[in-house]
């Protein structure tokens, strides 16, 4: 074998290697940041995870939007109350044929 497919093929392998890492990583910080919705405390303004098991203060706004079930992110700013997005609602999560 000569030297450049010697080269090629170890850059092959460490690009591959790199990528597998790269993508668990996402997949774990996709994880890490989507919560599932336990509980709404609208009074209080607040929502119960099932991933921390701890209550998390947000934005009025956002609290309405929210029902048991739903799957959420969760924007911290440098400054006020954290914003929810929804992912995806009860039913949707309910309805997926990964399920």
């Amino acid at each position: 074998m000569t030297i450049s497919k010697v080269v090629t093929i170890s850059v092959a392998v460490v690009s591959l290697g790199a990528s597998a890492a790269v993508a668990a990583s996402l997949t774990e910080q996709m994880r890490a940041e989507r919560m599932t919705v336990v509980r709404v405390d609208r009074a209080q303004h607040r929502f119960l995870c099932a991933e921390h098991r701890r209550w998390t203060r947000i934005e009025g706004t956002d609290v309405a939007v929210l029902a048991s079930g739903d799957i959420v992110t969760v924007q911290r700013p440098a400054a006020g109350l954290p914003r929810v997005k929804v992912v995806r609602t009860a039913a949707e999560e309910l309805a997926s044929p990964e399920r």
